[in-house]
Order: C-alpha cells, then structure tokens, then sequence
C-alpha cells in the first residue's frame, strides 16, 4: 500500500476519532437547528390566538420543520453511531470553555456509582435474610404449638 492510499483510508475509516470529531459537530449542528425550530414553534403556540394569527400557519410551518429537523437528527445519530456514545448534557452557558470529564473522572464516577449499587444491594439481601428468619422463627413456634 502506498503511503498516499495508506494516508487516504485513515481519513476515511469511519471509526477514527477525527470522522467522531466531525460527527458529533455536525450532531450539534442538528441540535442547534432543532432548538431554535423548537423556540420558534414554542412563539407561534403562544401567539396562535393573537388577532390577525391562524393557528394552523403559526404552528403549522414551524412543527412541520421540527418533526422533520428531529427525523433528520434520529437518522444521523443511527447511520454515525454518534447516538451510542454517552453525551453529557450542555453547560447552562453554552460556553465553550466547558471540559469534558477524563477518563479517570469517568473511571471513578463509575466506581462510585457501581459502589452505591453494591451497598444497595447487600442492605437488601440482608433484609431479606431477617425476613425469612422471621418467618422460619413464625412457622416453627406455630408447629410448636
């Protein structure tokens, strides 16, 4: 393989980090675009009534384009894959200054996380061994009897 068709097929490899890169932009793009679409047809709900204003025009157009702006998003994140990968929500800000976490903060996020459920789990395995000591107890003393 030459090194010009070698460097062409990273470019192309579906599974490298830049295509991602690309993906998840243009899946924020999508996102964008569906949020103001979304504002848009929010106004006209809330100016459908308003003298001079149809309802059906108001609203119509605006969640005509976020239905379809929504179809377009779902299938992008389907044929990508970009809508398997975990995504943490957006800053209030928007800004860009926001850090994704590490992989060593994601590591031990989990950690913790599958410790609680751990923790949880044990308090009710040991629950249910009372109770079934309770009742073993309740249905001796009544054979007892």
């Amino acid at each position: 393989m030459s090194q010009s068709s070698l460097h062409d097929s990273i470019h192309t490899d579906p599974n490298s980090p830049e295509v991602l890169k690309q993906n998840v932009q243009i899946a924020l793009d999508h996102v964008a675009r569906i949020q103001s679409l979304a504002r848009n047809c929010l106004h006209g709900v809330q100016s459908a009534y308003q003298a001079g204003n149809s309802p059906a025009h108001t609203t119509g157009k605006y969640l005509s384009a976020l239905m379809q702006a929504l179809r377009t998003l779902a299938e992008f994140l389907r044929q990508t894959g970009v809508g398997a990968y975990p995504m943490p929500p957006a800053p209030e800000s928007q800004s860009a200054s926001s850090v994704p976490p590490t992989e060593q903060q994601l590591i031990d996020t989990t950690a913790r996380e599958v410790q609680v459920l751990y923790e949880r789990l044990k308090r009710i395995q040991e629950s249910n061994t009372v109770a079934v000591n309770l009742l073993g107890a309740a249905d001796t003393a009544s054979r007892a009897r």
